[in-house]
């Protein structure tokens, strides 16, 4: 299988020759959400391990193996899709991932199948578009797959929608 490139960067040896704060976070997701190409989101923990010394401590981290993250939750919640086929793993650099004036220049995600997501990591739902050809597929789990990715009260109201069109139709 070749490898794919899952984005493009414009200067791949500026970012590698790059002196800056570099973190590592290496998270677990269930394979499922691969296949789907589910978006997450992840609450990156207030420290994460330094790329540079694996937490050994270098000049890069103060030789403390980490680099801190912003205080608040949610200046350091992440989103993310996931590429599609995680069995070898596959590892995501993030430039200036908490903006441009936090200390941590890049965060490399290190992606890899679990049988549970790792603790911080939400599922938030894959593109409406594959929600609906899964629940339309033969295997696919029918309505009951769709109220589970689209929520009850959505496919409740489509429901009624295509009753009503069927309803106008059979009327005529």
């Amino acid at each position: 299988m070749g490898r794919a490139e899952l984005g493009q960067l414009i200067d791949r040896e500026g970012l590698d020759a790059s002196d800056g704060a570099r973190g590592r976070l290496a998270i677990a997701v269930p394979a499922a959400w691969a296949r789907d190409r589910a978006d997450i989101e992840i609450i990156v923990p207030a420290r994460v391990t330094c790329a540079r010394c694996d937490g050994g401590g270098c000049d890069s981290c103060a030789r403390s193996g980490a680099h801190r993250a912003p205080a608040e939750a949610a200046a350091r919640t992440l989103r993310l899709r996931l590429p599609p086929d995680l069995t070898a793993g596959a590892t995501l650099r993030l430039v200036r991932p908490f903006g441009e004036h936090a200390p941590l220049d890049q965060l490399l995600v290190e992606l890899r199948e679990g049988s549970a997501a790792s603790p911080g990591v939400l599922r938030v739902g894959p593109p409406p578009s594959d929600a609906l050809a899964r629940a339309a597929a033969p295997d696919g789990g029918g309505l009951r797959a769709l109220g589970a990715q689209l929520g009850t009260p959505a496919v409740l109201a489509a429901l009624a929608a295509i009753a009503a069109v069927v309803g106008l139709l059979l009327g005529r």
